[in-house]
């Protein structure tokens, strides 16, 4: 395994578990880091399918994976709704992609990566006039840390690399089959469970520290 699969695969099942089981009750100190780490992803891997290059095989691609990143950790960081947006823009993005490949889109085209963008902003837009900030938060932050802690635990086993989370990490473990997928809902529900156990009640406290956060 390369240093980059090691880095990627640690994180991802670190930051993962952690927005699996324990998102809403960390919801302030995990965002800005989760914002950051797939922001990256997310600006790297647009880049590469975009140019019809490898993943981080060029110096535009970091810089764009940096760039993102930032904006992604912001939001996360200043803004409440903001940082529901942007994990349910990339769950929903993982998800169409996921589903464009199972019917037969190729994983890196440019097609399927700018419909999957599109379905992304739809959720976005979705989780935001939903209304219902903590449930809201619970589920995609089950979903989307599940995504990524069994994308890492592949990484680990030497079932995917690197260059194949180009297209998102759910969509990376859809490439492996269907056990995959089963691996991936069950570690979501188990992460929802999870979360709704132990999250009663701090709703209230949560968003009201968001709001000091505001710059302006």
């Amino acid at each position: 395994m390369s240093i980059e699969g090691i880095i990627v695969g640690a994180l991802g099942v670190l930051l993962g578990a952690a927005f699996c089981f324990a998102g809403f009750r960390y919801f302030l100190l995990l965002l800005p880091i989760w914002g950051l780490f797939t922001g990256f992803m997310a600006g790297a891997g647009a880049t590469a399918v975009l140019l019809g290059e490898g993943f981080l095989a060029s110096t535009l691609g970091i810089v764009v994976g940096v760039v993102v990143a930032i904006v992604f950790a912001l939001l996360s960081y200043f803004y409440w709704w903001g940082a529901v947006t942007v994990v349910a823009g990339v769950l929903g993005y993982g998800i169409a992609h996921w589903l464009l490949v199972a019917i037969g889109f190729s994983s890196t085209g440019l097609v399927a990566t700018i419909i999957a963008l599109a379905a992304g902003a739809v959720v976005a837009v979705v989780a935001f006039i939903a209304n219902a900030p903590k449930y809201a938060a619970i589920v995609l932050t089950a979903a989307a840390g599940a995504a990524w802690l069994v994308a890492g635990i592949a990484l680990f086993l030497g079932v995917i690399k690197t260059t194949t989370l180009s297209a998102g990490s759910l969509a990376a473990i859809y490439t492996q089959g269907w056990v995959w997928i089963g691996i991936w809902a069950v570690a979501t529900a188990a992460g929802i469970v999870a979360q709704i156990q132990t999250t009663a009640r701090m709703q209230q406290d949560l968003v009201a520290s968001m709001e000091t956060r505001k710059p302006f």
